[in-house]
């Protein structure tokens, strides 16, 4: 189920804090700051500055139907710090995207986006009701770029419904409540900016796409339990 966009948050699932940062697990739903394009009044960046009754620095963005972990900073220097370590070679933004069809064991979409050069790498996680399961590794993080790269191989995220396919986005919705873009940042490993530790974040599957794959016919409650 999407975020309510009209109405506060009782609270957001923090992943990690500390005296610099701050990694939340993002609702599917929810932007992540005010945009002129948008008509909602709710904002994970205004009610997290809420929760922490602080004011907090957004280091990268999800897409609104997205959901997953999402650093911020407690400062505009460690804000800066931040967005060099994620952009740093040793840095995993690591996606489940549930696609239509059997896609590849592995694969890399290696296309640029807005004449910039990206790069998406995917593993098959599991196959299920015409769909495969990925976990998609990203570098760079150009504007729907796993969306886009998935649907350029024609393996299309369900519930995209700016790139994606209609009739099978229709048939999971009215027969399984597909509930919307399956798209969730999963793992996320960055540099401390202060320490410099490695820190290894794991972002729990909520509870909407979960619900969604138990309702399957044909899901594995192993690969349940691993997600």
């Amino acid at each position: 189920m999407y975020a309510d966009k009209t109405a506060p948050f009782d609270s957001l699932a923090i992943l990690y804090q500390d005296e610099s940062m701050v990694i939340v697990n993002k609702p599917g739903g929810l932007l992540v700051h005010r945009s002129r394009e948008s008509s909602d009044r709710v904002f994970l960046l205004q009610e997290l500055a809420r929760q922490l009754d602080r004011h907090v620095y957004p280091v990268h963005r999800l897409d609104r139907a997205a959901s997953g972990a999402i650093v911020f900073a407690l400062s505009s220097d460690t804000a800066r710090k931040l967005h060099a370590n994620l952009s740093a070679g040793d840095s995993l933004k690591e996606y489940l995207a549930l696609v239509r069809g059997s896609a590849p064991v592995r694969g890399v979409v290696d296309r640029a986006l807005t004449q910039q050069a990206c790069r998406s790498e995917f593993e098959r996680l599991a196959e299920f009701s015409r769909c495969s399961l990925l976990a998609v590794r990203i570098s760079t993080g150009r504007r729907h770029q796993i969306r886009r790269h998935l649907a350029h191989i024609h393996h299309h995220v369900l519930g995209d419904t700016t790139y994606g396919k209609g009739k099978i986005n229709r048939y999971f919705r009215e027969n399984y409540g597909l509930p919307r873009l399956f798209l969730h940042a999963w793992r996320l490993e960055v540099r401390h900016p202060e320490t410099r530790a490695r820190l290894r974040i794991l972002a729990p599957l909520p509870d909407d796409l979960r619900g969604f794959l138990e309702r399957l016919p044909d899901v594995d409650d192993e690969l349940l339990a691993t997600l």
